[in-house]
């Protein structure tokens, strides 16, 4: 096993696992919403034996894990449930392939399985079986429960059946070995008459039946043979199999003291609504008996001699998982049983002793796991520290889980998530984000871990896109946690609160061509004089968008040096580019002006304008600064190491001839050789992308750095210009709009040869990159110098691939209207409203079949949603649309209604389902526009 169940507690050794699965196209809400009736039928009481059966229900289960079910067989899955839809009894044969397909995944181990289909109607649908039911629709299914329960029944009579025939004495036959799947290759040629291996065969299975025992309800019987199976399995050392019997004890003995269960109060079992109303007193789930049916067993429980007591459960646990640790591949075993023993000591309120159990646990190496898997593993480790009572530890790791959703090794970081984790860990470090708690000389809790943890919730708050907070969480540092900041960490926040962006946030309307005047109250908390200089005005010029939205940009390379006074007849030009590539022309003059001058008289001279034009390539420069978003935005003076240089040298070759010399076809030659030293203007040390409102738009970012002794200007299309002080580096957010690379030219390989795919990829990205440069619009100035700046040297493969239009276009209308960016759709209640989603598919290839679902929800801005909207909101037919093949420049739509019988401000989240053989194509391009509409009592009126 890899995979840990850290939700699993002793009592889910009494359980039985039932799988239950989609197959085929089942929209997700209405399955889970049958998983959730299935998983109600938690415990069924066995008519004619008055014994319970506990059931434990999973929705995805991994196979591996499933070859654990002898070694503990609550890891088995003995029971499988599929859920389908089917809506004619041509797909029906298709529908019962794929039903015996998923039983065979998990064939040794199945007792009993069903299938519910849904949909289907006629001559099939009426066939009575017992392994399928057949319902009109999803809502129409009442009697779901009840056959649940049929099914558990038969899974009990195969259960005792199995029990009552390894249980039985055997005398002369062969005891099979029970193994776990990693020691299968160890037993191969042993002596199979030996003593010890004979033992090695009772042993296991002795546990193995206790465990049987235990899940059939039989508690007195399954001490017993696990009381066995530890005595035969300690006398010959199988130390793996007498953790597992051990841990068995354990589980049966907390089971017997703790009949509500060890998982916390919302897992506490509940008597079944089919369970008669007196089967409490005549059977308890820890009643000890013989054969689980005597009438009262309260005193023979209390005189059990083979039922731990309290204090020994816990030494017999850390003796299991000392077992456990001599093997390398039972790690996740050893993890779990860790995880159990605290959730009991948590119920005695043993927490120091929990503590050292979850020491243990930290350190268990289960091998290379995801980042998702990691990010699991530390929360878990937080909710049971938090559950013993050890609030700072539990809010360490529930921190180190937040980092870990934004670890580098993850393509696409989850600010989102780290930034409500961390908020999770402010009451573990004692921290409050109301001012009011905080008072002079009654700080409490580590004043630097709070701190650190207030940067990385601004820092957070920033990369997930919502400077506002960012704003809001820094004013609060310094409001509150001044007296705790170095002087060099004061300056830093003031500087990053004072000039961060987000302060061109509120808005305000004023008369056109009225003065409109801004008053900036600046406080200095500093303990010496702070230099406030080069304040300037700003005019703000009509954008398309109503919020002016400026961040502090990037860099890029560039110089415009003019020669003059050159000779001049005829010349041509002879370039060599010392260190790095040269974009563009090089040098260029104007010989039209020259040749009207032409021919010379004696003691004339003629001037030739040649005008140099350097771009080059200054990126990748991240070394030479520190990153902006390291939390802090610093401004930084490269000092005098700084030599970033390029040379360029070029040779000019002028022909020249006169007089009796031209007449015999004479002439004479001058080379002039031009050297240039090419410091950058400004350059662009770090280019990335963001989201924007519209799935046809995205933020480019780019990090700029003025390396010159001069205020720099720089400006792009649509954006505020960005001052640049000597030696700063800011940032500049330009919104664009997504760039269809797929309509540019390509080379043809007969016109442009290129002796290998490199070259051709390259010219692929020079070609995106003029695209992109001719809409960015880049341009910086200087004193009295000015030009264009270039992004090409710095846009990589990640970078292009965000600003690409993805070739599967998705247009939602509401009423006719299209609804993107923030665009709100108003409605009456009561009014019915058309809803049409359009697939544009601008790929080469055809796609598709896909299923899409609509699920309205209500978005209570506090972090909950709501998908609880049956009685608000009713679709006019269905809410599922099936697009079938889209072929490539084809657009396909699908056409619906649906009735708000409420006011209130609704969002409809459209999920998509691929049912097509070929599943690679990528996630982003089934990227739908966010809906959002407003029911209104009366509706909005037409302007």
């Amino acid at each position: 096993m890899s995979v840990p169940d850290y939700m699993q507690c002793a009592e889910d050794h009494q359980t039985v696992l039932v799988l239950v699965q989609p197959v085929g196209i089942v929209p997700e809400d209405q399955f889970f919403k049958i998983y959730k009736r299935i998983a109600g039928v938690s415990q069924v009481s066995i008519r004619d034996s008055q014994r319970l059966l506990y059931i434990r229900y999973r929705h995805h289960y991994l196979p591996e894990n499933n070859e654990w079910g002898d070694f503990q067989t609550h890891r088995k899955v003995v029971g499988l449930i599929t859920i389908t839809t089917c809506s004619t009894a041509k797909d029906w044969p298709l529908t019962s392939e794929r039903f015996h397909g998923q039983k065979e995944v998990y064939s040794s181990t199945l007792y009993d399985s069903r299938l519910l289909v849904f949909g289907l109607q006629g001559e099939i649908a009426e066939q009575q079986r017992t392994d399928v039911a057949f319902y009109h629709s999803f809502e129409d299914c009442p009697d779901v429960e009840r056959r649940v329960e049929d099914f558990v029944e038969s899974i009990f009579i195969v259960l005792e059946s199995k029990r009552l025939d390894r249980a039985t004495d055997k005398s002369g036959d062969k005891i099979p070995l029970l193994c776990v799947p990693f020691e299968k290759k160890d037993f191969v040629g042993l002596d199979t008459d030996s003593r010890h291996y004979k033992k090695r065969c009772q042993g296991r299975m002795r546990k193995h039946v206790g465990d049987l025992c235990l899940q059939a309800g039989m508690l007195q019987d399954a001490l017993v043979h696990y009381h066995m199976a530890v005595e035969l399995l300690r006398g010959i050392n199988d130390f793996l199999w007498l953790g597992a019997a051990l841990e068995g004890l354990c589980s049966a003995s907390v089971i017997f003291h703790y009949p509500e269960g060890t998982a916390g109060k919302t897992a506490g079992r509940k008597p079944n609504i089919s369970q008669p109303a007196d089967a409490g007193k005549r059977h308890r789930p820890g009643a000890l008996t013989a054969n689980g049916i005597s009438a009262d067993t309260s005193t023979e429980i209390g005189r059990a001699k083979n039922c731990l007591s309290s204090e020994d459960i816990i030494e017999k646990y850390k003796e299991a998982i000392s077992y456990y640790g001599k093997y390398k591949n039972a790690g996740v075993i050893e993890l779990e049983a860790c995880v159990k023993a605290v959730r009991v000591l948590a119920i005695q309120k043993r927490a120091r002793e929990a503590s050292e159990f979850l020491q243990n646990a930290v350190y268990i190496n289960l091998g290379q796991l995801s980042e998702e898997e990691k990010i699991q593993r530390y929360s878990i480790l937080s909710e049971l520290y938090e559950l013993i009572g050890f609030r700072r530890k539990s809010a360490f790791f529930k921190r180190v889980a937040a980092m870990q959703c934004v670890a580098p090794t993850i393509p696409e970081p989850g600010w989102r998530a780290c930034y409500k984790l961390l908020l999770e860990t402010l009451p573990g470090y004692s921290l409050s984000l109301d001012p009011k708690d905080f008072s002079k000389g009654t700080h409490r809790g580590w004043a630097a871990v709070q701190v650190r943890l207030l940067h990385e919730l601004v820092y957070a708050s920033r990369r997930m896109g919502n400077p506002g907070l960012s704003v809001r969480h820094l004013s609060f540092l310094l409001q509150t946690m001044l007296d705790f900041l170095s002087d060099q960490g004061q300056l830093g926040a003031l500087v990053l609160h004072l000039f961060n962006p987000a302060l061109k946030t509120d808005q305000y309307t004023w008369v056109q061509g009225a003065v409109c005047e801004v008053q900036l109250m600046v406080y200095n908390p500093m303990p010496y004089e702070l230099r406030v200089e080069n304040m300037v005005s700003v005019t703000c010029t009509m954008m398309r968008n109503d919020i002016l939205f400026c961040r502090l940009v990037t860099q890029f390379s560039y110089s415009d040096v003019e020669m003059q006074n050159s000779p001049k007849v005829q010349s041509k030009v002879t370039r060599r580019v010392l260190h790095s590539k040269v974009f563009g022309e090089f040098l260029s003059w104007n010989l039209d002006e020259a040749l009207s001058h032409l021919p010379l008289k004696p003691g004339q001279a003629l001037t030739l304008t040649v005008t140099i034009t350097v771009k080059l390539d200054f990126s990748g420069q991240e070394n030479l600064l520190q990153d902006l978003n390291d939390g802090e935005c610093k401004l930084m003076s490269v000092g005098s190491e700084y030599s970033h240089v390029k040379t360029l040298e070029a040779v000019l070759n002028f022909k020249y001839s006169g007089g009796a010399g031209k007449v015999e076809g004479y002439y004479r030659e001058l080379s002039l050789g031009v050297h240039v030293d090419v410091e950058p203007s400004v350059f662009f040390t770090r280019v990335s992308t963001l989201p924007a409102t519209s799935t046809r738009q995205c933020h480019l970012l780019l990090d700029i750095f003025n390396p010159t002794e001069h205020e720099l200007t720089v400006n792009a299309k649509n954006n505020q210009d960005l001052v640049l002080h000597a030696s700063e580096c800011q940032r500049m957010a330009i919104q664009v709009d997504k760039f269809d690379f797929e309509s540019l030219p390509q080379p043809k390989e007969e016109t442009v040869p290129y002796t290998n795919p490199k070259q051709l990829e390259e010219h692929r990205q020079h070609a995106q990159g003029c695209q992109i440069n001719s809409k960015l619009g880049i341009c910086w100035n200087i004193i009295s110098f000015c030009s264009e700046a270039s992004v090409e040297g710095v846009l990589n493969q990640l970078v292009l691939e965000h600003l690409q239009l993805a070739p599967l276009q998705w247009d939602v209308l509401v009423n006719g209207k299209p609804c993107d960016c923030d665009i709100i759709a108003d409605c009456g209640v009561g009014d019915a409203v058309s809803l049409e989603v359009q697939l544009t598919n601008l790929s080469k290839n055809a796609v598709g079949p896909l299923a899409l679902t609509v699920v309205p929800y209500q978005d209570f801005q506090n972090g909950v949603l709501n998908y609880d909207l049956e009685e608000v909101v009713t679709f006019i037919g269905s809410n599922s649309f099936y697009i079938d093949t889209v072929k490539p420049r084809e657009t396909s739509v699908c056409a619906g209604a649906l009735l708000f019988l409420y006011t209130g401000d609704f969002y409809l989240n459209i999920k998509f389902q691929d049912d097509s053989a070929r599943r690679e194509l990528p996630l982003a391009w089934f990227t739908l526009p966010s809906v959002h509409i407003r029911a209104l009592d009366t509706p909005p009126q037409a302007i």
